[in-house]
């Protein structure tokens, strides 16, 4: 037999977010390429304890992204610090690029971050020290011409971002794209580029932060152009969609230890949404209740917070309090 020396494309779609992960699941786990992984396990003799995992090129399109349910039913992280991460809280812990560049070819430490993607979009760095607000210049073509291909917004830094060990960023470019509805409204499509996405354990997570920030980027235009400006789709392109050999067995089951698996607990996509959280549900017993962790004494302690986090975490509350990003 021929071995295959081309990763499979696969192409998904879903009305929501948990729709489209539910079926980006079946699709990888299907139809995955067995590729090995720089994170497979070893034993003390060098051999690999974990299976190879599951690989792909995806496109994935949300036609929905705030479609309820919003909020898979499965999660790897605090979902409310992680939106707060990608609306900026977290930026203060980003290494100055003085520091950055005597630790390249080295390793940082846990507590050191090379960046943020909030970083990288509304500042991103140079060597030189200059930094570039993206998101605003954007933003400003689209407020002029609705219709233009350029908006478009890198997360890559040429000269630091290939000589780092690990942590390279996966999200590579954002894309704004704006179309005109029989209304005269305009609609805020997003488009994502990103390396490599841990499908599993990472991608639901990171799209319902991601398009909490395509929302923030419509409430900006809508101030800059003085036009209703809705959420419109979201979609993106992975170079490498993948699952974990180690996880293979809570995802797909081991049944000479009879575990139990995501496919076991959700046969159906059906099964799957009906156990997913509403916008509501997730902001009243998970986002408000971690936000407000994080704006705790011990909270600002473990993350040395200035002033300004403080003040977007404040704000985020009242917002999420408010309803502005529940439909």
């Amino acid at each position: 037999m021929t071995k295959e020396t081309n990763f499979p494309t696969l192409c998904v779609k879903g009305t929501s977010i948990p729709s489209a992960f539910y079926r980006a699941m079946e699709e990888v786990w299907n139809k995955g390429l067995s590729v090995r992984t720089e994170y497979d396990r070893r034993d003390a003799n060098g051999e690999y304890i974990d299976p190879a995992g599951k690989d792909a090129r995806v496109l994935i399109e949300v036609t929905n992204p705030f479609a309820e349910p919003r909020f898979p039913a499965i999660s790897f992280c605090e979902i409310g610090p992680y939106i707060a991460e990608i609306m900026g809280v977290k930026d203060h812990l980003v290494v100055p690029m003085e520091d950055l560049k005597e630790a390249i070819g080295g390793e940082l430490s846990a507590t050191q971050w090379p960046y943020t993607y909030h970083q990288r979009l509304f500042a991103h760095p140079d060597l030189n020290g200059d930094v570039i607000n993206q998101v605003e210049l954007a933003l400003d073509r689209v407020a002029r011409t609705p219709y233009t291909r350029r908006a478009v917004m890198d997360t890559a830094v040429p000269n630091l971002d290939p000589y780092l060990k690990e942590d390279v960023p996966c999200l590579r470019e954002l894309q704004l794209r704006a179309l005109e509805g029989e209304d005269g409204e305009l609609h805020l499509n997003m488009n994502a580029m990103w390396r490599s996405r841990d499908l599993y354990k990472a991608w639901a997570d990171n799209v319902v932060a991601i398009t909490f920030l395509q929302r923030e980027f419509a409430r900006r235009l809508e101030e800059k152009t003085g036009r209703k400006i809705n959420v419109g789709s979201y979609a993106e392109f992975s170079g490498s969609l993948h699952i974990y050999g180690q996880d293979f067995s809570t995802v797909g089951g081991d049944s000479e230890r009879g575990l139990k698996s995501f496919f076991d607990n959700f046969r159906t996509e059906e099964e799957f949404l009906a156990r997913c959280m509403t916008s509501e549900d997730a902001r009243d017993l998970l986002i408000i209740p971690q936000l407000r962790g994080l704006l705790s004494e011990e909270g600002r302690r473990q993350w040395r917070f200035p002033q300004s986090s403080v003040d977007l975490l404040e704000n985020l509350v009242m917002d999420f309090e408010e309803g502005k990003y529940t439909p």
